[in-house]
C-alpha cells in the first residue's frame, strides 16, 4: 500500500495557520490600536472623559479624571481638530506609538495651541491602553 504525503503536508500547514491565528490574540497590531486611538481622540474631542478614561491604563484613570474635574475641563477644555499622522507598534507587538496633530484651547484663553503629540500604548489583557504622551493638554498623562 503506498501512502501520499499529501494529507499530512496540509494537515501541518493547516496546524500552523491555527496557531498564528491563535498567536494573534497575545499581542497587538495595527488593526487592534487604530480603532483605540480614534476613540479616544473622539471621546477627548466631545469631553467624554469617562470612556477617555477607560482607554487608559488603569493606573492612569483616575488621575487623568481627577485632573479633568480639577481643571473643569469639561467647561474650559476644547480640542478643536486632531488628526492622527502616523502609528507604528513594536515588532513583539507589545508596545505601540502614535503620532497625532492635536489642536486645544483651555478657557479663560482664547488662544488655540497645536502640537503633535505622541502617545504611548502598551498591551495588556487583550487591549491596548494608552500608558502616556508626550505633549499635549493632559498634563498627568507625560512620561512617566
Amino acid at each position: 500500500m503506498k501512502y501520499s504525503s499529501f494529507p499530512l503536508s496540509s494537515l501541518l500547514c493547516f496546524l500552523s495557520l491555527l496557531n498564528l491565528l491563535a498567536c494573534s490574540h497575545h499581542t497587538g497590531n495595527l488593526s487592534t490600536l487604530k480603532p483605540r486611538i480614534e476613540k479616544f481622540h473622539q471621546a477627548i474631542r466631545w469631553k467624554d472623559f469617562s470612556t477617555a478614561s477607560k482607554l487608559l491604563h488603569p493606573t492612569k484613570q483616575t488621575l487623568f479624571l481627577n485632573a479633568r474635574f480639577q481643571a473643569n475641563d469639561i467647561n474650559d477644555l476644547s480640542i478643536t481638530d486632531y488628526e492622527l499622522e502616523e502609528a507604528e507598534v513594536s515588532t513583539d507587538g507589545k508596545t505601540a506609538v502614535c503620532t497625532s496633530r492635536l489642536s486645544w484651547f483651555r478657557l479663560p484663553h482664547a488662544t488655540e495651541q497645536s502640537a503633535l503629540v505622541k502617545s504611548h500604548f502598551v498591551w495588556e489583557n487583550k487591549n491596548w491602553y494608552l500608558e502616556y504622551q508626550e505633549n499635549g493638554p493632559f498634563q498627568e498623562l507625560t512620561a512617566p
